[in-house]
């Protein structure tokens, strides 16, 4: 299985944001779920198909995660650039 792999330490309103050469699978999963997945187990993820360039991601809360990038078992060269777009916590409104 051929995939392309990050290890990120994200704070709760971190933004990860994936640049794509083509369609793919964006999947940000636990230690324990990253090691199912590469042993083809059942696991769990956030995340999904990205159809569009750049695609946002934000994890369920703050820690250490793995973000895989795939296509889902298709032939392709794929290439992928990961930024992290730190702390984008929602500002709260102004009263009037």
């Amino acid at each position: 299985m051929h995939y392309l792999h990050y290890q990120l330490d994200l704070g709760k309103y971190d933004i990860v944001q994936v640049t794509l050469s083509m369609q793919a699978f964006l999947r940000m999963m636990t230690e324990k779920d990253y090691e199912h997945y590469r042993f083809g187990d059942e696991y769990k993820f956030h995340g999904g198909v990205a159809t569009t360039s750049p695609a946002n991601l934000q994890p369920p809360s703050a820690g250490h995660w793995h973000l895989v990038i795939d296509l889902g078992g298709k032939e392709g060269d794929l290439k992928a650039t990961v930024n992290i777009l730190k702390d984008r916590a929602p500002k709260p409104k102004k009263g009037k």
